[in-house]
């Protein structure tokens, strides 16, 4: 598997073929074709095959998770306009889209892409994956789309689906007629039970609908390192310091903004955050904690319990510990502004 935050080809390559799709898009899809009352057709073989082609000519992974290698001639050739239209170009349209955000790629032109499909210019997403029962990609595509209530019109409720390394994941709307925890029930519902289910996070527009996606594919990606049992179905933040390791923007994010800045607040005279840093450098111990700070050991005892009340994570538990020690790095890393301009460290 290719970690979404690994690019293959340049980026200056991936946004000039994303143009040229585009513009076979344009001669192709018209508003026959994208009606929003008629959803699209559940990505079966022949889709799938079409839209590896289109991605690996942008430089992202197929649907099926793979890296691109499809001549750039055979995604021109499928998409010129004296070819045949394809079985189902709203499809195609929405698989192409799914591995732009999958990469990363969520620019102007991919905003209206989305828009043709019918989403909003702002709008707030999640995101689902997990295995289909049976590997029966297309059943359990079609079952998420059928438990999703519609809009107030009537038409289908928005939502991005596609395959990367074996599982299904979903993006969708949940800020007109679904809400999260209904997006949460159908993961159970429509998902293999005895396979990893992820819950992604909530997030706003394209830059956040990438995320989301990036999000449940890296946490799946990521369990397999973890050697701790993790709830079913987990959620995204079960995983948060291995997410960053990986590179995921989100996840590092999420870490400084919730718990380092949090710790750190607004006075420079709280101890919040200095005395969760000595308590996990000294490996956890009450006296040493105390001793560096010249305090009694239950003033360590009241610190510890008021981090945990101020960013949901305790201290004294291995595992966060583990989670509380990655994100005062990474926000001390990035006080210390050793960030390139891309963002990484």
């Amino acid at each position: 598997m290719v970690s979404v935050s690994a690019h293959s080809g340049s980026e200056s390559n991936r946004k000039d073929l994303l143009d040229l799709l585009m513009a076979r898009l344009a001669v192709l899809l018209g508003d026959d074709v994208l009606e929003r009352g008629r959803p699209a057709d559940v990505a079966g073989t022949d889709v799938v095959g079409t839209t590896d082609e289109a991605a690996g000519a942008a430089g992202t992974p197929g649907i099926s998770g793979t890296p691109g290698s499809a001549d750039q001639s055979n995604v021109i050739a499928a998409t010129a306009p004296g070819s045949p239209r394809p079985a189902d170009a709203r499809t195609l349209l929405e698989s192409i889209v799914f591995a732009c955000l999958a990469e990363s790629t969520d620019d102007e032109r991919v905003v209206s892409l989305m828009h043709t499909l019918g989403w909003p210019a702002h709008y707030v997403c999640c995101s689902i994956a997990g295995t289909p029962p049976a590997h029966d990609v297309a059943t359990c595509a079609a079952s998420i789309r059928s438990q999703l209530p519609p809009h107030a019109d009537g038409t289908p409720q928005d939502c991005l689906i596609g395959e990367h390394d074996g599982n299904l994941v979903a993006l969708v709307r949940v800020d007109d007629g679904t809400s999260p925890d209904q997006v949460a029930h159908i993961a159970e519902t429509c998902f293999d039970g005895h396979e990893p289910i992820c819950l992604g996070p909530t997030r706003q527009n394209a830059d956040g609908a990438s995320r989301a996606i990036r999000a449940v594919i890296n946490a799946l990606f990521a369990l397999n390192a973890c050697t701790r049992e993790v709830p079913q179905p987990m959620r995204c933040e079960d995983l948060l310091p291995e997410r960053a390791l990986m590179g995921d923007e989100d996840a590092r994010d999420e870490l400084i903004t919730s718990i380092y800045e949090a710790l750190k607040g607004d006075n420079p005279n709280d101890p919040t955050l200095q005395t969760v840093s000595i308590f996990l450098d000294s490996g956890a111990s009450l006296d040493a904690t105390a001793r560096a700070l010249s305090v009694h050991p239950n003033t360590v005892r009241y610190r510890l319990k008021r981090a945990t009340e101020i960013c949901g994570w305790d201290a004294t538990d291995t595992r966060e510990a583990y989670v509380l020690s990655t994100a005062i790095t990474l926000g001390r890393l990035r006080d210390a502004g050793l960030w390139r301009d891309d963002g990484t460290l």
